[in-house]
């Protein structure tokens, strides 16, 4: 334990010169972020207030069946057309999707997402080639599926790839929407809600190509490599690559980046609480401090802009206990889930933002050497001035990237 202990404790010095500036792992201004003079109590009020006005109701829709009976990776259990989407002031139509997925160990579960389809072009010759999009860390609350967001959690990035003439797939997650316990960034859990999202758009939606490119942020591009290490072993027809932004790869150095670095704590204990989820010899409280312990509601009730505030006091002893560096049921998940030691199915279109505090260059430089050294096929690039997100005046990695993003997924759709 002491040389676990160790490396975390070196990580922990290795990413101190990366302080927080406002960015967390997806769409959301950290909480301390406002410019007037809202404490920390009015900031968590805002945050519930945004949450709830961009909730949709949750229907019986994401109810699964139950018991679930088995069924085939991503074989379609309903589908249902809906208007709810609203990005830039304009509504978007989508296919809300409920599917066959399976968890870490292997159990047949429920997955809720979507398929978005181009509204202003008629269906190409070939069918729509497909863009399946594994979306960054948005809580782990049941509401917290961005099917259940009025906005689909970042839309106006999805709706670029829409404007392309692509068809957009985008799963949830399993326990995000729909029952079942959220298995956060285990990577094979992960692989396989994406691998059951492509499969049941095509049951839900005639017409798609038998071609796709998987493109994942943050915990999505986590999710992405993770995909690719399955496919390997386990190949996915049509597969064309994947882009990964700002990855959340190595998982040991953002637990200890998180705990020791304001306004990042929210994300100790969704690591924590989403890893007891995934494994119930993981205690969460060894991980955390009894302070923490007394604010868990909202990791299970709100989303990621909630938790942020919630937790935007806390950090290194007010928050995790010397249990969170050195519990081995944890450590393991950590290190069994992180990405960047096998060589995984490319291309991969690998980007990082020079500028990102949550996932800093340095750290996933050397995930993409490792990736490298494994004898992937990947192109990694840095933005100089790019954060992990876009927030206030700053440019997040997937805007500021995005038009080399579409480029790079045209010329995999158009080679042969």
């Amino acid at each position: 334990m002491r040389s676990i202990r160790h490396a975390f404790l070196t990580r922990v010095r290795r990413l101190s010169a990366a302080t927080a500036v406002g960015a967390v792992l997806t769409t959301v201004p950290a909480a301390g972020a406002h410019a007037d003079d809202c404490d920390q109590a009015c900031q968590i009020d805002r945050a519930w207030t945004a949450q709830r006005q961009n909730s949709l109701p949750r229907t019986p829709f994401y109810d699964a069946p139950s018991p679930l009976p088995w069924a085939p990776l991503g074989a379609l259990i309903r589908a249902e057309a809906t208007s709810d989407y609203v990005v830039a002031n304009k509504p978007v139509k989508a296919i809300r999707v409920l599917y066959h997925s399976r968890t870490s160990r292997g159990r047949d579960v429920a997955v809720s997402g979507i398929v978005l389809v181009p509204q202003d072009r008629s269906r190409p010759a070939g069918g729509w080639h497909v863009v399946v999009d594994a979306h960054g860390a948005s809580g782990i609350g049941v509401d917290c599926a961005p099917s259940l967001m009025r906005n689909l959690y970042h839309g106006d990035q999805m709706v670029r790839f829409l404007e392309q003439g692509y068809v957009v797939v985008a799963p949830d997650y399993a326990g995000l929407g729909t029952t079942g316990r959220p298995e956060l960034v285990n990577k094979t859990a992960e692989a396989e809600d994406i691998a059951g999202a492509v499969r049941s758009a095509r049951q839900a939606v005639p017409g798609l190509s038998g071609d796709w490119v998987l493109w994942g942020h943050s915990q999505g591009g986590g999710a992405a490599l993770g995909f690719a290490e399955r496919r390997l072993k386990r190949p996915e027809p049509g597969y064309r690559g994947a882009v990964v932004t700002s990855p959340a790869a190595d998982l040991p150095t953002l637990a200890a980046h998180v705990a020791t670095t304001l306004p990042y704590g929210g994300f100790a204990p969704l690591l924590a609480q989403g890893a007891a989820d995934s494994n119930p010899k993981i205690d969460v409280g060894h991980l955390l401090t009894p302070v923490a312990l007394a604010r868990l509601d909202a990791v299970r009730d709100g989303c990621l802009g909630v938790v942020t505030a919630v937790y935007g006091d806390l950090t290194k002893s007010t928050l995790v206990q010397p249990g969170y560096y050195s519990d081995p049921q944890f450590t393991r998940y950590l290190r069994d889930n992180s990405l960047g030691r096998q060589r995984v199915a490319g291309p991969v279109l690998f980007l990082q933002g020079g500028a990102d505090t949550v996932t800093p260059a340095s750290v996933n430089a050397e995930v993409a050497a490792g990736l490298r050294r494994a004898g992937s096929k990947v192109t990694y690039r840095v933005y100089d001035g790019l954060e992990h997100d876009t927030y206030g005046a700053a440019t997040g990695i997937d805007d500021g990237a995005m038009p080399d993003i579409l480029a790079w997924v045209g010329a995999r759709f158009a080679t042969r």
